[in-house]
């Protein structure tokens, strides 16, 4: 006599037999999403207002546009029954974070305006230690290439620039301090006729003649014991007034602390940062002449310090013609996830142009080329 058939599904319900591998993913994949949605809200609530969460604020910056869709196709391979809840928390995280992911979308359909004749051509660059050399009055920063101190400035003039704003004006020796670097005979001599104003670690050249100029001071209380050279720590910007036809225009030159000191992370390196944001801010709200600002600022995306930038400072991005501009770290190219140089303008200044350029091996930044005029 034959036996009879069997109803699967019965058998698996009866028995208790594991779920399928399908229904086993599901779970995983909640959790994925549940716990990347937490981390993205305590990022926006904690960013740039505790120093502890510095650790955190160093994730690439696109991890907050691809890991959100990386949950949502996850989701859709899993059983019917969670797609739309893991789906819908994927959504979540997308959203509330997306801000902080870098994506330059106004790059789609932003179209710049034609450069008038008298347009200023603007270069911006930290320049990895200046022409610091293999040997010379200090052994250079470990991971240092030789320099070729001719190519270092053969890049400078190529970029014909109206007005220079280089950071790391300086020197590091042996034990991490700072040097004072005096180059201004070779600069005067591969940029004659132009204007030189310094402050702390920064220059700024120009063809414009210089009204003003000055370091802005964010106190002494972050100078460590010791310290040879004072305003290296309290002077992380230099504002240079220039003359420009009839006009005069504030370039802000900025080099901000790096989050990561010789000792890690710490809070008072977070403090520091904080600090020079905030002189700076409070220079810019109390001048009332058009400016452009630009500079390493150490600060991605998606670090909440650069929320202390004021409001009358507008990125520059929609004229990069780059979806996911990055300026660090050139030396490791798949590894170039970061814009931490910036370039921000008050509404009076218009940008017909701005793009990255490479340093081709000369220093671990990209450098910003800008090209603006004042709005007719």
């Amino acid at each position: 006599m034959t036996a009879p058939l069997r109803d699967p599904a019965r058998q698996t319900r009866t028995t208790g037999a594991p779920p399928s591998r399908a229904r086993r993913r599901v779970p995983l994949v909640l959790c994925a999403a549940v716990a990347w949605t937490v981390f993205v809200v305590l990022h926006r609530v904690l960013s740039g207002r505790v120093w502890w969460w510095q650790g955190p604020e160093l994730v690439p910056p696109l991890a907050f546009a691809a890991v959100p869709v990386l949950l949502l196709a996850a989701a859709l391979a899993v059983a019917r029954r969670a797609r739309r809840t893991a789906a819908a928390v994927a959504l979540v995280s997308l959203i509330l974070g997306g801000g902080a992911s870098g994506l330059n979308l106004a790059s789609l359909w932003h179209r710049a305006a034609p450069a008038p004749p008298d347009a200023i051509k603007v270069f911006s660059w930290n320049t990895w230690y200046w022409d610091q050399p293999v040997s010379g009055m200090a052994p250079p920063p470990a991971g240092t290439p030789p320099r070729d101190v001719a190519a270092f400035y053969r890049h400078l003039r190529a970029q014909d620039a109206d007005v220079l704003l280089l950071q790391e004006y300086v020197y590091f020796g042996a034990d991490s301090r700072p040097i004072r670097v005096n180059d201004l005979d070779r600069l005067r001599r591969e940029f004659p006729g132009f204007h030189i104003a310094t402050a702390s670690e920064m220059v700024t050249l120009s063809r414009f003649p210089v009204v003003l100029e000055r370091g802005i001071e964010a106190g002494d209380s972050h100078v460590p014991p010791g310290s040879g050279w004072p305003d290296f720590h309290t002077v992380k910007t230099l504002r240079t007034d220039l003359r420009v036809g009839g006009s005069t225009v504030s370039f802000y030159n900025s080099h901000i602390n790096s989050p990561v000191a010789t000792g890690g992370l710490s809070r008072a390196q977070h403090d520091a940062r904080e600090a020079n944001l905030r002189a700076l801010a409070a220079d810019i709200r109390a001048n009332p002449l058009p400016a452009v600002l630009a500079g390493d600022f150490n600060a991605s995306p998606a670090m909440g310090l650069l929320r202390l930038v004021p409001e009358r400072m507008t990125d520059a991005a929609p004229a990069l013609r780059s979806l996911y501009p990055a300026t660090w770290d050139e030396r490791r190219p798949l590894l170039s996830l970061w814009r931490i140089d910036w370039a921000y303008t008050t509404p009076e200044i218009a940008v017909h142009e701005y793009r990255l350029v490479r340093s081709d091996g000369l220093s671990d930044h990209s450098g910003q080329r800008l090209v603006v005029s004042l709005s007719r």
